[in-house]
């Protein structure tokens, strides 16, 4: 993944949760392989969608990013 996808995601769910994105337990490639996810997106049209710190986070081929 893309590190500006991962500093969104990290800093969007730190910022709901009042803490510092290296607070956030566990940390993001504890949870989805970074690398798999970008190999996933730059070899197919769609989207990945997966659960992280409680919350709903989507990411789009096109480096779109929610987090619900």
């Amino acid at each position: 993944m893309p590190p500006e996808i991962v500093h969104e995601i990290v800093t969007t769910i730190a910022d709901r949760n009042g803490v510092q994105p290296d607070q956030l337990e566990p940390p993001l490639a504890a949870v989805v392989d970074p690398d798999a996810l970008t190999t996933v997106l730059r070899d197919t049209s769609g989207y990945v969608t997966f659960e992280y710190n409680g919350y709903i986070v989507t990411v789009g081929d096109d480096g779109t990013v929610t987090v619900e």
